[in-house]
């Protein structure tokens, strides 16, 4: 109903003023629609979930996005408390969220925005938590002082929360794990380590940092980490290998050690990751491992599988150089007695012991094997004759003659031994072992306690040595040893210039034994110490007999040995000896035998220095033979050599030992040495020899070896 008034103008200015503001009012109605559209259509197409709720905590609106971080429609939500939505609401510790400390709540209660609030809704459709970052904003009428509905955003960071708790994951594991890690840059430095890097290596981080990760590789390597991170780089893999790694105290340790590339989007390699596993128990289990497999578990000696091995070794070297080899198999004596009547645990107790005192007596080189039950093995190589396995038998038979204590036990045991020799009794392994074991068999035959060759003859060539040995032993007690004399003559005057003494044996029932049946054994058994001192005392009393008689001489000469010289107390023997009988150093010459020094050369010098400086005189023995370099000549202030008598004995029936003897005899000569030439058995070489202009000389053509009674001197 209009009002019209009398003034007909005014009436219809009325009429149109109020129909402009209809016009207005409808144009900002569809102003405000068009608006609420344009939001209405942002907040759906936004990926932040938006939720309002009313001043009770109702949801009264959603966009999209709420409804798929929530899993909810939002018909289901509309109307209801978000509590209600949302059955399950936790904090970042696991926590359920009380409805009155939500963010909403809170910004109701408080009128102040509360941002930022980390926390998991219980996502129905996929029944596990979506975690959201959410913030809510009170809004309040105009004059009012509590909010009449609540803003909330909704920003899903599941995937960071996940991401942040693998990699959460993945610290504690790189923190807590047993392993060592380093972590380098593409130049393969440094930058990052683990607590177990440092408690394996003793490095601290400061230490590292910023070095070359191949610093910590010790010098036992045969890889190199450059090389295999090249071929990784190349190959493009991992690798992983066995590395020996240092500690900070130098210690070097075995480690398993895994390097990886970590590569950006392009597939460069940015950093390099190396896992590092001590793997010192493993080794040493697998080490153990390996022992058990070629070693008998009880007494630590090498099994059947490795003796063997060692003797198939053996007979190639021995093959490719012309030597022996000597396989002696052991028996123990009656040793089920000792199990049946004391028990496992005493009969193991003895086989330990067996297998110390075997390993005591063999060299280094030879190799005791345990071969099955009271079985025992030697292998022998590289020993001088035939006969040295013999002595070595006996040892082991005579190293029982002292009872073995066992768990409060006394035991008396015997072993019976067989010898075999390569290539004479067999060129196989088997052979070998099976022929010392018939051996060993005879050996009981003969009544146990004894040792037998698979070959009889070497059995008794064996015992007829050591029987001498023996003997040998007990000649000086007996006043068995002799000495014999024999003068060496100037060629030119034709006088005794020097009486050298040579040692025989008088054996009670073998007869005069000569030297070279002898000597060799007592070098061997290491009587020739005694028996060289011996001959030195001997040698300057009957000459001291000879001067209070007022013979005419000067000089009394006396072979020794290089075990003789290796002695430290030689020197002083001599020494002590030359006063005894009151004589000058001079009055004294020691011959010593050119292949006295293939071995020991150095020391063998140095002593036969020490008696030059005594003043004793010094004489090169059998010169000619090959083993003495000519250089040590001018190390040695020797005063003659002596030509070997095979040159001598040969020279008359050969020009070329006569040229030899002729370069001997300058060669002597030019380093001022006197040369004295032994075996001159006639006038000719007599004659030749002076002519050679030879020195001295020595042989039947002049005086046999005699004893002391024999009137040198009156010729």
């Amino acid at each position: 109903m209009f009002n019209l008034f009398k003034d007909e103008s005014q009436n219809v200015n009325s009429f149109f003023l109020f129909m402009q503001s209809l016009v207005n009012r409808n144009l900002a109605a569809e102003a405000l629609r068009v608006s609420e559209t344009r939001y209405r259509n942002l907040l759906e197409n936004m990926d932040t979930g938006v939720v309002y709720l009313n001043n009770a905590g109702t949801i009264i609106s959603a966009n999209q996005a709420a409804e798929q971080i929530l899993g909810l429609q939002s018909d289901d939500m509309m109307g209801r408390a978000l509590t209600e939505t949302c059955a399950r609401i936790v904090r970042e510790d696991g926590s359920v969220l009380p409805h009155e400390q939500h963010p909403a709540m809170l910004a109701l209660r408080t009128g102040k925005p509360v941002e930022n609030v980390v926390m998991g809704f219980l996502n129905c459709v996929r029944q596990d938590h979506t975690w959201v970052m959410t913030s809510s904003m009170p809004e309040f009428r105009p004059g009012e002082r509590q909010p009449h509905q609540v803003f909330m955003t909704l920003n899903d960071i599941t995937q960071r929360k996940l991401a942040e708790e693998e990699l959460n994951l993945a610290s504690v594991i790189v923190n807590n794990t047993g392993e060592g890690i380093i972590v380098a840059d593409q130049d393969n430095n440094i930058i990052s380590i683990n607590p177990a890097f440092t408690i394996l290596t003793g490095f601290s981080r400061q230490e590292v940092f910023g070095r070359k990760a191949d610093f910590l590789q010790s010098k036992k390597n045969t890889i190199k980490i450059n090389d295999e991170l090249h071929k990784s780089r190349k190959n493009r893999h991992s690798w992983q290998g066995e590395m020996w790694h240092r500690r900070k105290n130098s210690d070097d340790f075995p480690c398993w050690t895994t390097i990886n590339q970590v590569k950006d989007a392009q597939g460069k390699t940015t950093h390099y990751v190396y896992v590092v596993m001590d793997i010192t128990h493993l080794k040493k289990a697998q080490n153990r491992l390996g022992f058990l497999a070629y070693h008998d578990p009880l007494t630590q000696l090498p099994n059947r599988m490795l003796l063997k091995d060692r003797i198939n070794h053996s007979l190639q070297n021995a093959r490719r150089e012309s030597s022996l080899v000597a396989v002696l198999f052991l028996d123990l004596d009656r040793f089920k007695i000792v199990n049946d009547t004391y028990g496992h645990a005493v009969g193991d107790g003895l086989l330990k012991e067996v297998a110390r005192r075997i390993k005591n007596l063999v060299r280094k080189e030879d190799t005791v094997s345990r071969y099955a039950g009271d079985e025992f093995i030697v292998l022998m190589e590289d020993f001088l004759d035939a006969k040295s396995p013999a002595r070595l038998a006996r040892k082991l038979i005579e190293t029982f003659n002292d009872p073995v204590e066992v768990k409060g036990h006394r035991l008396q045991i015997t072993t019976s031994v067989g010898i075999s020799l390569f290539p004479r009794d067999g060129d196989d392994t088997d052979s070998l072992i099976k022929n010392a074991d018939a051996a060993m068999y005879r050996a009981k035959k003969e009544g146990r306690n004894n040792f037998q060759y698979y070959n009889p003859e070497l059995t008794t060539q064996a015992f007829e040595k050591m029987a001498m040995e023996s003997d040998l032993k007990q000649s000086i007690d007996r006043n068995e040893l002799v000495l014999y004399y024999q003068p060496q003559i100037c060629l030119t005057a034709g006088n005794i210039v020097a009486i050298e003494s040579l040692v025989h044996w008088q054996h009670p029932t073998m007869g005069l034994i000569d030297p070279a049946r002898f000597i060799s054994i007592a070098e061997e058994s290491g009587f020739i110490l005694a028996m060289g001192e011996w001959m030195i005392e001997t040698a300057c009393k009957q000459m001291r007999h000879w001067l209070d008689e007022g013979a005419p001489m000067n000089k009394i000469v006396v072979n020794v040995s290089a075990a003789q010289l290796l002695r430290s107390d030689f020197v002083a023997t001599v020494e002590r000896i030359l006063r005894t009988h009151g004589f000058s150093p001079h009055c004294l010459e020691l011959e010593i035998s050119e292949n006295s020094f293939m071995d020991n050369v150095e020391p063998i010098i140095k002593a036969l220095n020490g008696l030059a400086e005594a003043g004793v005189d010094l004489t090169i023995a059998n010169f000619g033979k090959g083993y003495f370099s000519l250089i040590n000549l001018k190390r040695i202030p020797v005063k003659k050599l002596k030509i070997d008598s095979s040159f001598i004995s040969e020279m008359l029936r050969n020009s070329n030992y006569e040229d030899i003897v002729r370069s001997m005899i300058a060669l002597g000569h030019s380093l001022d040495l006197k040369v004295i030439a032994p075996g001159i058995e006639s006038e000719a070489q007599q004659k030749l020899l002076a002519e050679l202009d030879c020195d001295m000389g020595q042989g039947h053509f002049y005086y046999p070896p005699a004893l002391p009674d024999a009137n040198f001197f009156a010729k």
